[in-house]
């Protein structure tokens, strides 16, 4: 690590577990003695098969032929920061690209977060729990080791958490700050550090500046504890059912760590990768089903006896479903002027046969709403001028110049007439339908 990491490491306020930042400590004596130099940066990403559990390279995964389903781990496996180090270390804001990247290939099922981390720096660290919270995929976290502090803040946002049993170090959800002073460093290499403010700047670095002096009160009240209380409200927001103690910062093993709900489930990384798989599939069906659903609605409102015709690119009406749209509106039309004409001569009738005029007319308004709403269109007026919007609009699909008409598949028709039928998305009469669907 470079002087500057190191420095930056134990200089500042943080989210990590005391020991692993004082175990850093012997690094930074290295680097000063000139013994570690600049290291190449880092792969944090490999690519599991989702079929075969076998690694895939990148290569292959990001080919335009590549049609393998695949769940991609993410390593975290050194301090948290918020850049990318030159020593090696990647920061929150790479993992969040990672993350947009991968959001958008349609192979990849869901990710790994595989972590090994005490913690490390606050700026950065709720930027990537957001992140994560807001991911589209299924995305579980899995560690080994140590997943404390910062780590845990970005283990927390996920679906699904696994420990393996033999975990060192789960928890320490807290904040500090670790200041070295390098001053008498600084000097032994003939340099002289000197601080001055502007006259009006009383209060610039105050805190800081009586932590130096001894004084930590302040920095503690006003630096530390607000960052404290949000780091314990994210947590909380995010694991609901987390045991209160948790929060004095202590750390647990990994079957403390389940007592405690810091995780979901002991067991090992090829766990953490199966349960991405599940989660991905749940989530598949659960579409499917919604679609259905949606579908089914459509249906009842526009008052189809068969289904609407469905595809990969989404449901339409044909031909014969457009025509009894038609009817129907036209049935409404002739019942409402019926109805308009009993009651301009209800004065004259009982207010019995008045009010069942007036419960018929509004229960055909708020049907027609309902048709009006579900083909997105926005229509304001009478009650004719609604029917006859909705009637325009259905005709216009209907007999569209150049509109092929859509063929639907019922169980009279042959085996032939089956193998020929043919939908045409594009065609103009289908788009109310695809808008409902959509």
């Amino acid at each position: 690590m470079s002087i500057n990491n190191l420095h930056s490491l134990l200089s500042g306020k943080w989210f990590i577990e005391g020991a692993y930042a004082k175990s850093l400590l012997p690094s930074l004596s290295l680097v000063l003695q000139g013994e570690i130099k600049e290291q190449k940066k880092e792969d944090i990403t490999t690519f599991i098969s989702a079929s075969t559990g076998k690694t895939i390279d990148a290569s292959v995964i990001f080919s335009e032929d590549n049609t393998e389903d695949y769940v991609s781990i993410i390593s975290l496996k050194s301090p948290i920061y918020k850049y990318d180090q030159a020593c090696g270390p990647r920061g929150t804001k790479s993992v969040m690209q990672k993350l947009n990247r991968l959001s958008n290939e349609s192979g990849c099922k869901g990710v790994v977060l595989d972590i090994d981390s005490g913690g490390g720096q606050v700026s950065g660290t709720p930027e990537l729990h957001d992140a994560i919270l807001n991911f589209d995929k299924p995305i579980v976290a899995y560690t080994d080791g140590y997943m404390c502090s910062a780590a845990y803040y970005i283990g927390a946002a996920t679906n699904h958490i696994v420990a393996n049993k033999r975990a060192d170090h789960i928890g320490s959800i807290g904040t500090m700050i670790s200041f070295v002073d390098l001053t008498g460093y600084y000097e032994k290499q003939g340099a002289k550090v000197i601080t001055e403010y502007a006259t009006k700047s009383t209060e610039k670095n105050r805190n800081f500046e009586n932590l130096l002096a001894g004084k930590p009160e302040d920095y503690i009240k006003n630096e530390l504890d607000p960052i404290n209380e949000t780091f314990h409200e994210d947590i909380k927001t995010a694991r609901p059912d987390i045991s209160e103690e948790v929060f004095a910062g202590a750390t647990w093993n990994g079957p403390d760590a389940l007592d405690k709900k810091l995780i979901d489930q002991l067991g090992t990384l090829e766990d953490a990768i199966n349960k991405v798989i599940e989660l991905s599939n749940n989530n598949k069906s659960k579409t499917q089903n919604n679609m259905s659903t949606q579908r089914e609605r459509i249906q009842a409102v526009l008052g189809l006896e068969e289904p609407l015709a469905t595809t990969d690119n989404g449901s339409y009406l044909n031909e014969a479903q457009l025509d009894s749209i038609e009817e129907q509106l036209t049935a409404n039309a002739d019942t409402i002027a019926t109805l308009t004409a009993q009651l301009e001569e209800s004065t004259t009738g009982s207010s019995e046969d008045l009010q069942v005029a007036q419960t018929t007319i509004a229960g055909i308004e708020t049907s027609v709403n309902s048709m009006l709403e579900e083909a997105g269109l926005d229509v304001q007026g009478t009650l004719d001028e609604k029917v006859d919007s909705l009637s325009a609009k259905v005709t216009e699909m209907a007999n569209a110049d150049g509109a092929a008409p859509t063929k639907v598949k019922t169980k009279e028709k042959s085996a032939a007439e089956v193998s020929a039928f043919q939908i045409d998305a594009n065609a103009s009469h289908n788009q109310i339908a695809n808008n409902l669907h959509n």
